[in-house]
């Protein structure tokens, strides 16, 4: 059974990401778990533990309604729902729950409305920090059959396809097609790793899979001129993959996708990937590769 995170603000765009999921996951066993983090504001800071309390009570019952509202419909019985409420900021909410219950992946909306791409959104923090599978679900994304899935890899930076095996799942129990995009910078040569190239393809060999390159030298520029080309049902990112030129540079793609994405994105975790990066202490100027899909 897959354990499902759905964080919801009660807003139009969470409730939308909400039905995207039940539909992603209604052909198999799934916990649904509906989740709201009480932001405290400096103005509620001062006011003692009653206030905070009936904010507390209020997010409660308004995600017993959510949970009813959404559950009308007669669910299959191999799914079930349950409630969450937790005081604090979003992100940092679900990272404290994942320290002591695991889920498969987070599920949130995204409106692409906040105040600039460099402060973010819970969206763009969730797929840097959150530690587990997230899926960032637009709201203009439609709600239908998952037939076209896009997965954007340098090939490079895949060391262990550890963090494939949910994608692998999803694909295979959906029959849908999926392509392997890659954006080579043309000024380069021989930037392709052949090898990470195999392992991808093999950690897929039970899905229908296709391989697509675009030459440009801006890595977004390029996932954004496939997604306007072409039918994208779920655009995958693998944004703890980070090279030594992400690492110096900061730069992220998965940022600028999350921030305004033009389809549902998936973006994988891979804690072992993670965990490498965290403990790289010393960098080869020389051997910094073309920006990965971060």
């Amino acid at each position: 059974m897959y354990k499902l995170l759905l964080l919801t603000d009660f807003s139009a765009a969470s409730r939308h990401a909400i039905a995207f999921a039940q539909a992603l996951f209604a052909d198999t066993a799934a916990d649904f778990c509906f989740m709201n983090a009480c932001s405290i504001e400096p103005s509620l800071q001062d006011s003692g533990a009653f206030l905070l309390n009936e904010r507390w009570l209020a997010a409660e019952k308004l995600l017993n309604e959510l949970q009813r509202e959404l559950t009308q419909q007669p669910e299959p019985t191999y799914h079930t729902y349950r409630t969450i409420t937790m005081i604090g900021e979003p992100v940092d909410s679900v990272n404290k729950l994942l320290d002591s219950e695991s889920f498969d992946m987070v599920v949130v909306g995204a409106t692409g409305h906040g105040w600039s791409e460099l402060m973010g959104s819970v969206a763009t923090d969730a797929v840097q920090t959150i530690k587990t599978n997230v899926l960032v679900v637009p709201t203009a994304a439609a709600i239908r059959p998952l037939q076209q899935i896009v997965l954007a890899t340098n090939y490079r930076s895949v060391n262990s396809t550890t963090s494939l095996t949910f994608l692998d799942d999803l694909a295979s129990r959906k029959g849908a097609q999926l392509t392997l995009l890659t954006i080579e910078d043309p000024n380069r040569s021989g930037t392709q790793a052949e090898p990470g190239r195999q392992r991808v393809l093999d950690a897929f060999e039970d899905v229908r899979t296709d391989t697509y390159m675009i030459h440009d030298d801006n890595v977004l520029r390029g996932i954004d001129t496939y997604l306007k080309t072409h039918t994208v049902d779920l655009l995958v990112l693998l944004p703890h993959h980070k090279s030594l030129f992400d690492v110096v540079s900061g730069k992220s793609v998965s940022r600028s996708v999350a921030y305004h994405p033009h389809a549902p994105l998936l973006a994988l975790y891979d804690k072992q990937t993670t965990e490498q990066n965290a403990s790289t202490d010393t960098f080869d100027l020389d051997k910094i590769p073309f920006a990965t899909y971060l």
